[in-house]
């Protein structure tokens, strides 16, 4: 039997739409909270390789003026924490993310955007270093996902 993959977001969302509306509304709710759940692990898995969902490598810190590396630990290790990257479900959507203050320095990494370093400090500019996504991975384990939800008709 031939697999299909899907191509792209919009037949997906068209496949996912129509699966997901044959679910009854606590099916669907159940559904998405373990989907937005292992969404967020991955990409918490991902924020600790230091990798985007695309599999790269983000750019490593910049050296100091003396050559030295600040911290040559991993970075943003803290927005992986579950209490700072936050799940909210409906029986019709489902989202990962940040709230607040975490959002706004999320944002900047995640899109490369400049900021101050510190208060009264200089202002940078990041590189991008994206810290949420879909994979192609994700999309095939939401899709099995899916399939199992459909098939155990929940």
């Amino acid at each position: 039997m031939a697999r299909t993959e899907i191509k792209g977001f919009a037949e997906f969302d068209a496949w996912i739409d129509h699966a997901i509306r044959a679910l009854s509304p606590a099916g669907r709710k159940k559904l998405l909270r373990d989907v937005a759940r292992e969404v967020r692990r991955r990409n918490q898995q991902r924020i600790t390789r230091q990798t985007d969902p695309d599999g790269n490598k983000w750019q490593p810190r910049k050296p100091d003026r003396e050559g030295n590396i600040r911290g040559a630990k991993k970075m943003m290790l803290g927005f992986r924490k579950a209490r700072r990257m936050l799940i909210n479900v409906t029986p019709s959507s489902a989202s990962v993310g940040f709230r607040g203050k975490t959002a706004s320095i999320a944002s900047v990494h995640h899109y490369g955007a400049s900021d101050y370093v510190e208060k009264g400090g200089p202002r940078i500019k990041y590189p991008e270093r994206p810290l949420l996504g879909v994979s192609s991975e994700d999309l095939r384990m939401i899709r099995r996902k899916l399939i199992d939800a459909i098939a155990n008709g929940n």
